[in-house]
């Protein structure tokens, strides 16, 4: 009795033994090649994405064409638009930023069209700024997609194209 279940011990640690290996070898391998899946994926998004940025920024020029009556010569109106200071939506720290802003505009006629905004645009402004973390506007390619997302949506709010470009006169985050 005692030969026989020395002898089933030996036959279960046999076909475990040989069998444990081979799971090992299975699991690894898929490991391996989710793991690589999954870099492919993220390899071929990133060379991907410059490429539609590219067409989307083509793109953005075709759909939005200077209109006929701007004069490419005139003097351009600058405007202060908004003095703001406020909290940063960083969780760990608090930070906040005070910034000065001055829009180009195309004319005399756009400057009307903004100062009948100009309380819609300040409110859009602050709630924009206050949703950024220090970390997306501390750097100066942060900065020049703040001031692009902001002429956007003043253009887009106001109508037409009335905003040429955006200046921070004044741009202080701790």
């Amino acid at each position: 009795m005692a030969d026989e279940k020395a002898e089933e011990k030996k036959e279960e640690k046999k076909s475990s033994g040989g069998l444990l290996p081979i799971i090992n070898l299975v699991l690894l391998l898929l490991v391996l090649a989710v793991g690589g899946f999954i870099a492919w994926k993220i390899v071929s998004a990133e060379s991907t994405a410059p490429a539609t940025q590219e067409e989307s920024e083509s793109t953005e020029v075709i759909e939005m064409p200077v209109a006929e009556d701007i004069d490419p010569l005139a003097v351009p109106v600058f405007v202060d638009i908004a003095d703001v200071t406020i909290n940063l939506a960083d969780t760990d720290v608090s930070r906040f930023l005070r910034a000065k802003i001055k829009l180009e505009l195309h004319s005399e006629e756009s400057q009307l069209r903004i100062e009948q905004y100009k309380i819609k645009i300040d409110d859009m402004i602050i709630t924009l700024l206050s949703s950024k973390t220090f970390a997306e506007i501390r750097t100066p390619q942060g900065k020049y997609d703040l001031k692009e997302d902001i002429v956007y949506r003043i253009n887009r709010l106001v109508g037409g194209k009335p905003v040429k470009n955006m200046y921070f006169t004044d741009f202080v985050s701790q």
